[in-house]
């Protein structure tokens, strides 16, 4: 009979995990992020550049492996969330989150709609050292700050003057046709791709 390991179990005589930009045994975790399987090359520039701009983030190499090996790899980090980037038809499609203490899904979808990279500015945007403070400017006072800051940890504020030089990153967020996400150096000037989200959908989970 095959027995089931569970989450955070490692196989005999296998090897501690790693992450491709920061090492699990090295940082303090909060958030693992992944993508879906064979995601496109705008999908992992987003997540790379995520990573460098999000302190407490390190990013899991999909490949082949099973939602259970990444729980696994995420309980070795600490993590207290699994983000994961979904990819549909070469583009970065939605935003998902696991709570791997609880082992549930969180009730929301981030539905994107739309990425901007570093190349798309109209200047030459260079990528900045790893983060290693952020704050979070919600300029809607809506949904999307609150559940960033419940993931992220990040202080929640709707003020953009005020942290100016203050943090490595500012996560901003505006309104137009739909949720706007930029992230910002402590100049207020961009230092990694930014999202458009259309809307947060909210599922009934059991």
């Amino acid at each position: 009979m095959r027995l089931r390991r569970r989450v955070g179990e490692r196989r005999p005589g296998s090897r501690p995990c790693f992450f491709r930009q920061k090492e699990c045994g090295s940082m303090s975790c909060r958030v693992a992020l992944t993508t879906s399987r064979s995601p496109s090359k705008i999908t992992l520039e987003l997540v790379n550049d995520l990573v460098n701009s999000l302190p407490g983030v390190a990013k899991i190499v999909r490949g082949k492996k099973s939602f259970m090996a990444l729980l696994e790899e995420a309980v070795a980090c600490g993590a207290r969330y699994v983000a994961f980037v979904w990819d549909r038809r070469g583009m970065p499609s939605a935003l998902l989150f696991y709570d791997v203490g609880r082992r549930a899904w969180k009730p929301y979808v981030l539905r994107i709609s739309g990425v901007r990279t570093r190349r798309d500015f109209p200047v030459f945007v260079a990528r900045r050292p790893p983060a290693r403070s952020a704050v979070i400017v919600d300029l809607t006072r809506g949904e999307l700050g609150d559940i960033f800051a419940e993931v992220f940890q990040y202080p929640l504020l709707y003020d953009l003057d005020a942290v100016k030089g203050r943090f490595d990153t500012v996560i901003l967020i505006k309104k137009g046709e739909s949720y706007v996400v930029e992230f910002l150096g402590p100049d207020l000037g961009p230092r990694a791709s930014s999202l458009k989200i259309n809307k947060v959908i909210y599922r009934c989970i059991d």
